[in-house]
């Protein structure tokens, strides 16, 4: 430590000299950072010369000779401006020369001389850092004019650069290399610690220095990543790309890359020519990509780390959107074909459902890759034309897996996003879904982001569609290095898709792929390009494929010949002929072909006559439960808040009574016993928005302790995650709904913090959890929890948009009346959708998303209010053994035959009905009925109930507006169920509002007001 200090003082005069050059040479902002480096830099010679004089240039160590005795390093000034005095002998010896070099910055120009022996002292110095100013500014700002576009209309004058000694602008180097002579670019200079361009040397002509940079940092590949603050990232990416060679590939790997790059192009064609006016939104113009993939799944398939026994992915999930996907459906994943082919044909589907297009589907495939040998399960997600919005979504489902597995590092399990660089750039969702990656109940250990960049969206130019210089600045947020790449340089695809493999799992972090190509046709096949980018497509039109590109390269390297040529496209010509002629014979497609996950088919034996088992608890595990959930663990520091939330759950217990908090622990824990997986996300979830949860404990005297409070409770139970998500819910609830699709077995749940930010994530609900299984086939039973209710807190505390869910249900008016099944109801909805009053209920719905023999998402409206209402209560009677959900809770307290109007409700309103009855005193007069499960409707349930109470007038009560709530949806479903015509179901509520509520407390009292006289009068 003393040595380091040592040196520091020594060198005080030097780095004071480079603050100030820097001060007159720099008058941008983002070159601060080179006084730090060069300092380092000497400080770096000083401690070698230290040691040894002799390991140092000679005209360093005479400079540091200098500033050892204190030698001034010029000649004095003829007028010195400091002044002798007595005090001056007290100022110490660096002190004096650091203001002389001042004075000498201050009043003499720079001059640059011109040979070596002339070059000493500070010269040298300056001349060594400009050098190395110089190499960290291609580090930093090469990838801004590297020659990645194949079509020269972004950067049209970086090619000239590559392979070349020829400076580049100012852009790049600023003022580092100003006035540079002939014999300058001869000279030899320290490379220094920042780069190793140099390989094995150490020292370069400065002719040889830049011409290297220029091929690194300015050809075919633009590389991001001198903003990772990690320095061992740094060095390692340096090592990847910086030393000379490191780009070789051997030559039966590269023919590997030809064959990839051939099935692509030749692919496309094949489908232009058996369907040319079909949409099929092609890979022309970046056929590298499926190289790239290919090169991706080996990679990660045979990456070996010794030290963690680490032998490579085993799953791939890919998400991505329409363009290229055909080709990676085939060429990527292995997916037979002929099964692709018939979607092209106007045949039937067979099986439940609608289908989707062919460009939207997904596929689950088992596929043996060419070079390791090894097998691996490669699965695309089935997606909507919602661009990006698949992405949090596949995210998901590759956590899920490794939650599974204990794949604590995603070692065996990988995501692949593939972004359009348009969309990249212009979607929220991106952000969402990228900053979920070093989040700890999140992270997959690194997300591979590749963009299929074909420099245009739609019809947008770049310079319309985004405000960034690149389309994947966003990958900067976490660190991730971003390799931009010339998507007519295979080798150079393929070598950085191997580094990006290399890097997650090494560094465990995103890396983004940029394979910047062009798109040859329009959007889509029948689109005319012309019409908006006549000049680029004129350019298109004259600019060969990469196939022949790649193809001539590799004929005049002498690494293939004519008849591998010919052999090999022959062979993939014969396949894809085979395809087709397999395709004519086939009359109906199958969706469960299309599958995205693999356990879709266990339910395929299941038939939706077959009885859900009793969703009772044992009375054993409720008493457990209920004890240990209102028992402070002992060696913590609690919040006196908890002790009384313990207290008052351990009274009710007591009394054999529970409330919503306790529900929800009943209803995990007897699931987690049983081996199911449950996950609770969302934001605040841990304690709960209301804080009537706590899941999650915290000490109040040590920081970051905690404990869950719901793991370890019964021996060898399943893992309970409850985790605070980012304040997101598009990106979240995409991720639980991803998570909730790979396995059946697990219970997931997401939670908005009001149930009126769903909207937030629309996407999710309306193109993929409402509609998934009628598109796709694909069943999840991801849970909603949206807290509901009007409670005076202003129109975004107010609803959960309880008509929207209903609105999207795909139930008739009448399907499964007098059905006996409610089984059978359950399983010919999209989403089952309920406004709970009891935690008995909530017990009972959760219970029955893994009892069922299928899957359905679940949308519950959860309470706010009622979470500590005193009359929100339920008995471990309506839990135990042999109990089940109650779809509709008759009014019990009524004599029917002197009831005169029937109300029907639905959630929260049911408790202030009944405090209004009671106060009017109209309990023989009033009956109150309580739908639960608003879709599937309980018709048979509605039909009993009302026949107790002959010639009632009927109403349905909600606290929501007219125009909002259930009263659209349930209003013919309740007249089928009692043959009644519409006018004769009443409307009692709030009246239609463009908002869903009032923020005047006034306003709202009034409303309630009206609403509840309108209940209790008999007359309407």
């Amino acid at each position: 430590m003393l040595a380091l200090r040592s040196i520091r003082l020594a060198l005080k005069p030097i780095t004071l000299s480079l603050r100030l050059q820097q001060q007159r040479r720099c008058k941008s902002g983002h070159d601060s950072f080179l006084t730090q480096t060069s300092s380092q830099y000497i400080e770096h010679l000083f401690s070698k010369w230290r040691k040894d004089p002799s390991s140092v240039p000679e005209s360093w160590d005479v400079y540091f000779r200098k500033v050892e005795s204190g030698t001034p390093l010029g000649p004095s000034p003829r007028k010195s401006s400091l002044k002798s005095s007595s005090k001056m002998q007290d100022v110490p010896a660096n002190l004096l020369v650091a203001q002389r070099i001042e004075y000498d910055l201050m009043t003499k120009p720079r001059v640059r001389l011109k040979s070596e022996a002339e070059i000493q002292g500070e010269a040298y110095v300056e001349s060594t850092l400009d050098i190395n100013a110089t190499i960290r500014s291609y580090q930093a700002r090469g990838h801004l004019i590297a020659d990645i576009d194949p079509l020269g209309i972004q950067n049209a004058d970086s090619a000239r650069l590559q392979n070349t000694s020829d400076l580049p602008p100012r852009l790049v180097v600023r003022e580092h290399l100003k006035g540079m002579t002939e014999a300058d670019l001869n000279r030899e200079f320290p490379l220094g610690s920042i780069t190793v361009i140099g390989g094995d040397r150490k020292t370069l002509p400065l002719r040889e220095i830049i011409k290297r940079l220029n091929k690194v940092y300015c050809g075919h590949l633009g590389l991001e990543y001198i903003y990772i603050h990690d320095s061992t990232v740094l060095e390692w990416l340096r090592y990847k790309f910086e030393v000379p060679g490191a780009w070789e590939l051997a030559a039966e790997h590269r023919k590997w890359i030809w064959v990839n790059i051939m099935k692509a192009v030749t692919f496309e064609n094949f489908l232009a020519k058996k369907y040319g006016t079909e949409k099929r939104f092609g890979l022309e113009g970046c056929e590298s990509f499926v190289a790239s993939m290919a090169q991706c799944l080996e990679t990660s398939s045979e990456y070996e780390r010794v030290s963690l026994t680490y032998t490579g992915v085993e799953t791939v999930a890919i998400g991505m959107a329409h363009r290229g996907r055909l080709n990676t459906l085939v060429n990527v994943c292995s997916k037979p074909l002929h099964q692709l082919l018939t979607q092209f044909k106007p045949i039937s589907l067979e099986g439940l459902g609608s289908g989707d297009v062919k460009y939207h589907l997904g596929t689950c495939t088992e596929r043996v890759l060419e070079r390791s040998g090894k097998k691996m399960h490669v699965s695309v997600t089935a997606n909507p034309s919602h661009l990006e919005s698949v992405d949090s979504v596949t995210v998901g489902r590759v956590r899920a897996e490794q939650v599974e597995k204990g794949d604590i590092k995603g070692q065996k399990s990988l995501a692949i996003l593939v972004h359009g660089d348009a969309a990249y750039s212009g979607q929220g969702i991106c952000y969402e879904t990228m900053h979920l990656t070093k989040l700890p109940d999140y992270t997959t250990g690194g997300v591979i982001h590749s963009v299929i960049n074909n420099q245009i969206g739609f019809t947008t130019d770049p310079r319309y569609s985004r405000s960034s210089a690149h389309c994947t600045d966003i990958g900067r947020i976490v660190n991730a290095p971003i390799f931009h790449v010339h998507a007519d340089d295979p080798d150079l695809v393929a070598y950085c898709s191997k580094v990006a493999i290399e890097y997650r799992a090494e560094y465990h972090n995103d890396v983004v792929l940029d394979i910047v190509g062009y798109r040859r046709n329009g959007h889509n096949e029948m689109d005319e390009p012309m019409l908006t980018q006549p000049l680029m497509y004129k350019r298109i039109q004259s600019h060969p494929n990469v196939l022949a590109i790649y193809t001539d390269k590799l004929l005049k390297e002498g690494l293939i010949d004519e008849a591998f040529l010919k052999e090999e496209t022959e062979k993939y010509l014969a396949h894809c002929e085979s395809e087709f002629e397999k395709a004519k014979e086939i009359s109906s497609m199958q969706m469960a072909d299309w599958h995205d996950v693999p356990w879709t088919d266990f339910f395929s034996n299941q038939s939706p006559t077959n009885p859900i088992p009793s969703t009772g608890i044992e009375n054993e595990d409720i008493q457990t439960i209920c004890k240990y959930v209102s028992t402070p663990p002992e060696h913590m520091k609690l919040h006196t808040m908890v002790h009384r939330m313990m207290d008052k759950r351990r009274k009710l217990s007591e009394s054999r009574q529970i409330d919503w908090a306790m529900a929800e622990c009943l209803a995990f824990l007897s699931l987690l016993k049983a081996g199911h997986h449950v996950r609770l996300s969302g934001e605040d979830v841990e304690r709960g928005t209301f804080s009537h949860r706590m899941h999650i404990l915290h000490d109040q005297e040590k920081d970051k302790t905690w404990v869950n409070l719901l793991n370890d409770v019964f021996p060898g139970q399943a893992t309970y995650t409850v985790s605070n998500s980012s304040l997101s819910e598009y990106g979240v609830c995409g991720f639980e709904l991803g998570y909730s699709s790979y396995n059946h077995k697990n219970l997931v749940l997401w939670e908005a913090q009001f149930g009126d930010f769903a909207n937030s994530c629309q996407v999710i609900l309306d193109n993929l959890l409402c509609s998934g299984q009628s598109k796709w086939g694909r069943q999840v039973g991801l849970v909603l929890l949206l807290p509901h209710g009007m409670e005076g807190q202003g129109p975004e505390h107010s609803s959960a948009r309880l008509e929207r869910f209903l609105q999207l249900c795909d139930d008739e008016p009448g399907d499964g009346d007098g059905d006996d099944r409610p089984t059978r109801q359950l399983f010919h909805v999209n989403w089952i959708v309920c406004n709970l009053t009891t935690p008995a209920n909530l017990v009972h719905a959760l219970r029955r998303q893994i009892l069922m023999p299928f899957r359905k998402p679940l949308v519950i409206m959860t309470p706010k209010s009622l979470l500590r209402h005193p009359m929100a209560q339920s008995s471990f009677d309506e839990i135990g053994p042999g109990t089940s959900f109650q779809p509709l809770i008759p009014d019990q307290a009524v004599k029917p035959e002197s009831v005169r109007k029937i109300l029907f409700c639905s959630g929260k309103v049911y408790y202030e009905l009944y405090a209004e009855r009671k106060e009017k005193g109209l309990e023989n007069e009033i009956a109150i009925l309580r739908v639960e499960q608003i879709c599937p409707f309980p018709y048979r349930l509605v039909a009993e109930q009302v026949s107790k109470y002959p010639k009632c007038k009927l109403m349905w009560l909600q606290e929501e507006h007219r125009n909002q709530g259930a009263y659209h949806y349930v209003r013919e479903r309740l007249a089928h169920a009692l043959n009644l015509s519409l006018e004769e179901v009443r409307f009692g509520g709030r009246p239609s509002s463009a908002s869903p509520a009032t923020g005047s407390k006034v306003i709202y009292e009034n409303e309630r007001r009206d609403m509840l006289a309108a209940a209790m009068d008999l007359n309407r």
